[in-house]
């Protein structure tokens, strides 16, 4: 049959690839950093402009570009890039008087000794912002890939077909794929890799140990480095539980002996050693972090989640082909399991398969699953939520989903090794979940959609299930990996080169005067983006994302402190100019403030360009104009002598 055929070609491509995993992967990253391939939304910035059509198809080669990602390429991008012009320094005044600290600033590229646990970052400091672009996605996305099937060969006792479904469903997860910049799928990908690291550390001969005892500290350095505590949390405990009950299963393949307890001791105070030089220099800005008003201090206590929340979100599937109405597509976007059919059939896997020294691994899952259903569900008490640091855990959700992929996994390995249900459980269980989904799709999802979209979705999820459970895993295989293909690997952009950010009049303007005039302050009026397209381009933002307030330029116009409370948090600044008097408001999200700024007071900050959509209407006998783009109505003032 011709279909067996293209399978048995298939599978020993497969193999192949499996096989020479590490080699592929280098060359495919080197040929797409080569190329300046990446997966950034920076064609955003193109939108500025009125020729944005001829731009755009310069920059995307496919796919489009997610406004909804401004965390990407508003701030996590341009951040990045202005590094290259602080001589990546870890103290930056391109976005502050005061200075920001640019690890807290979401661990941006620093050449100090933090930049050894950063691999994803090393592009910027070799070679620029253009290829540091992308190398940092390339690496990112690829590594997260061979650090995922190599967990999954651990979960599943190296069953190859099944860690490479893990691989995919992790790596491509529509919530991984929306959240892939900046600081979520960090904390996924470095926790994964401190488990597979660690496991091997114990369980290899010498010569390889020495290579896990130079990478596993630097991974739980950038770890720790990553600062969203939120879901280091969770994600730490979960790849704890995970390497105990990984390490008592293959506990007689260990090869560590006491006589080694000497190269723990070193990482050891390696890990410490450098965390500690980074907590200490950075130990004011993160005091400043946390002393916000947002997001300052939260305590998250749990509760409030429906049961639909254990399940994958239908809406996942279509996120990047139709944009959402009722909220956003991150916020929406879920990891694709099948955690409630094991939950369901949990007691028949343990009663067939108790004897199997992996049900040690499934247990420890189970629970971690459990516990995070419980949080997520009903709540911990306070003094319980802060005893086990879960008061710090708002995004248990997240956490959930990784966990329930993993869960599964391990379910299909167990589940595939013999016949474990009767035609009566696999109906009942599927019929049963079904049901559910039916229960669960809300009225906002159903003016979204319709119920043809859902009822068919459900369909896909159910035909799917019963290729799992009845065993016909090449069907199952090839189905579930096109499915988070679609769902996953369309979301962000197969996009080439900088040119959103560099290639513009107004843009290299920008740069020409910031490069003549390296110590002059600029501030970007009448808009949100443009003081992000300054730093990328070398030019000092007063109003540049501040991850914490920049007290020094508030006091200059807020002596008393008054409105403290507005500036005091993370915060995208909008400016207006007028001869009224200042007033400070806190815009739509909690991270953004509007100021409309009295004359007198921009005077007061050192502030010697301006760069404005539309002419200025006030403050004209203060800045003279020096440049407009007449096609996207851009211009630039500089301060007039006094």
């Amino acid at each position: 049959m011709w279909y067996d055929e293209i399978l048995s070609h298939l599978r020993v491509m497969v193999l192949f690839l499996i096989k020479w995993r590490y080699l592929v992967a280098l060359v495919v990253f080197a040929v797409c950093v080569a190329l300046n391939l990446h997966g950034s939304s920076i064609n955003e910035y193109n939108k500025l402009f009125v020729n944005y059509d001829q731009y755009e198809s310069e920059s995307v080669v496919l796919g489009k570009s997610r406004g909804v990602r401004s965390d990407e390429w508003l701030v996590h991008a341009p951040y990045y890039m202005s590094q290259q012009y602080n001589n990546y320094e870890k103290d930056s005044d391109f976005v502050s008087l005061e200075g920001q600290d640019m690890i807290v600033g979401y661990n941006a590229p620093v050449a100090d000794v933090t930049l050894i646990a950063k691999p994803f970052t090393w592009g910027y400091v070799l070679f620029g912002n253009e290829r540091g672009l992308s190398w940092y996605w390339c690496s990112k996305l690829i590594l997260l890939m061979l650090v995922t099937f190599e967990l999954c060969m651990v979960v599943t006792r190296k069953n190859k077909k099944v860690s490479l479904l893990g691989m995919f469903l992790v790596a491509f997860a529509p919530a991984v794929q929306w959240w892939f910049v900046p600081h979520m799928v960090d904390v996924f990908f470095w926790g994964m890799a401190v488990f597979v690291l660690a496991y091997h550390f114990f369980m290899s001969e010498k010569w390889l140990r020495v290579l896990w005892m130079i990478l596993l500290p630097l991974a739980v350095i950038t770890f720790v480095l990553a600062l969203f505590p939120s879901l280091q949390i969770s994600v730490g405990l979960l790849m704890l539980a995970l390497f105990i009950a990984c390490m008592v299963r293959d506990r007689d393949k260990i090869t560590f002996k006491k006589k080694d307890i000497w190269r723990i001791v070193v990482m050891g105070l390696f890990v410490l050693g450098v965390l500690g030089y980074t907590i200490w220099t950075s130990k004011d800005a993160v005091k400043a972090l946390y002393s916000t008003v947002y997001p300052g201090k939260r305590v998250a206590l749990g509760g409030g989640a429906g049961v639909k929340a254990l399940f994958t979100d239908l809406t996942s599937f279509a996120l990047p082909f139709k944009e959402i109405t009722y909220s956003n597509s991150s916020e929406v976007s879920t990891f694709i399991h099948f955690a409630p059919i094991f939950l369901m059939l949990y007691p028949v896997i343990w009663k067939k398969m108790k004897k199997d020294k992996n049900m040690m691994v499934g247990n420890v899952l189970l629970v971690c699953v459990i516990v995070m259903v419980v949080f997520m569900l009903v709540g911990f008490p306070e003094l319980l939520a802060k005893i086990t640091f879960f008061s710090y855990i708002n995004r248990m959700d997240m956490a959930y989903g990784l966990a329930a992929t993993i869960f599964t996994i391990w379910g299909i390995d167990m589940i595939w090794k013999k016949k474990l249900f009767t035609w009566k459980q696999i109906l009942g269980v599927l019929a049963i979940y079904g049901f559910l989904y039916v229960c669960f799709v809300g009225a906002d999802e159903l003016t979204y959609f319709g119920w043809k979209y859902y009822l068919a979705a459900i369909a896909v999820l159910l035909i799917l299930g019963y290729l799992m459970l009845s065993g016909h895993q090449k069907t199952f295989l090839i189905g579930m990996i096109a499915l988070v293909l679609v769902s996953g690997a369309t979301v962000n952009p197969i996009a080439r080169g900088v040119s959103a950010l560099f290639d513009h009049p107004l843009e290299q303007k920008i740069k020409e005067i910031a490069s003549e005039d390296k110590d002059a302050y600029w501030l970007s009026v009448n808009n949100i983006i443009l003081q992000q397209v300054g730093i990328a381009n070398g030019a000092k933002m007063l109003n540049a994302v501040n991850f914490y307030p920049d007290f020094e330029k508030w006091k200059l116009v807020d002596e008393d402190g008054e409105y403290k409370d507005i500036y005091n948090r993370y915060a995208h600044i909008s400016v207006a100019l007028t001869d009224k008097d200042t007033e400070y408001a806190v815009g739509a999200t909690p991270d953004l403030i509007t100021i409309k700024l009295n004359c007198k007071d921009v005077l007061k900050w050192p502030v010697k360009y301006l760069v404005s959509v539309g002419k200025l209407e006030s403050c004209t006998d203060n800045f003279e104009k020096i440049y407009d783009d007449t096609e996207g109505e851009h211009y630039i003032y500089r301060r007039v002598k006094e």
